[in-house]
């Protein structure tokens, strides 16, 4: 599929930071430029099929820890185009700064929920899901604390009647940016481990979902 990003269209606020504009399209080129080289260059070994034939007969929200999200593009990049979810992001400058057009580039999609808006953003979400039925990647600890799911993520699988997967990558070769949060960081000749956990139903709970994403490392 060809890249691009969509953003969600409910009534909302006019964007208060046009003018970075040219700032933001240079930092993405910046990280897709990165991925586009790093990528090629990492073995990615996925420990148990990624891909089951028998989750396809509904949407998936594929959740993973914040911290991962940057590793998760080698794995993401080494599925079929068809099968590569969507990337969530927000319409705010943090993430217009790397989740937009970089994803684009790298030949994903991006959807992009309006923060300024009176519509919550996992309805937002929700909605995405249920008209296009793609299978979207979600982070359950976005914007803190840190390593602890929050209910908003199962409230959208609840609300599309979508399935959560777990899963968690591992690299040998990396670094860390940030403070409050450390970004996982790949580099060139690392080898990435993929492992996913079973299939969670939308009944699940944040204990439930925290257990699973805990058992997997």
């Amino acid at each position: 599929m060809a890249g691009r990003v969509v953003y969600s269209d409910v009534p909302h606020r006019p964007d208060a930071a046009r003018w970075l504009h040219p700032l933001l399209l240079a930092s993405n080129a910046a990280l897709a430029g990165a991925c586009r080289y790093i990528a090629p260059r990492t073995k990615v070994v996925f420990r148990e099929p990624f891909l089951v034939k028998e989750e396809s007969d509904r949407p998936i929200v594929y959740v993973t820890w914040h911290r991962l999200n940057y590793v998760c593009m080698p794995m993401l990049l080494a599925l079929p185009p068809e099968a590569r979810p969507t990337i969530i992001a927000h319409d705010g400058v943090a993430s217009r700064a790397f989740s937009h057009q970089s994803v684009a580039w790298m030949g994903m999609e991006a959807f992009a929920f309006r923060r300024r808006s009176k519509v919550p953003a996992r309805e937002q979400i929700a909605e995405y899901i249920r008209t296009t039925g793609r299978p979207i990647l979600n982070l359950p600890d976005s914007g803190g604390p840190y390593g602890k799911v929050k209910p908003g993520t199962l409230e959208v699988a609840r609300a599309s009647g979508a399935r959560i997967v777990p899963f968690v990558v591992e690299t040998d070769r990396s670094f860390s940016v940030g403070k409050t949060l450390e970004h996982v960081i790949p580099l060139p000749h690392a080898r990435v481990d993929v492992r996913r956990g079973p299939a969670l139903d939308g009944t699940a709970s944040v204990a439930d979902l925290q257990a699973a994403l805990d058992a997997l490392g």
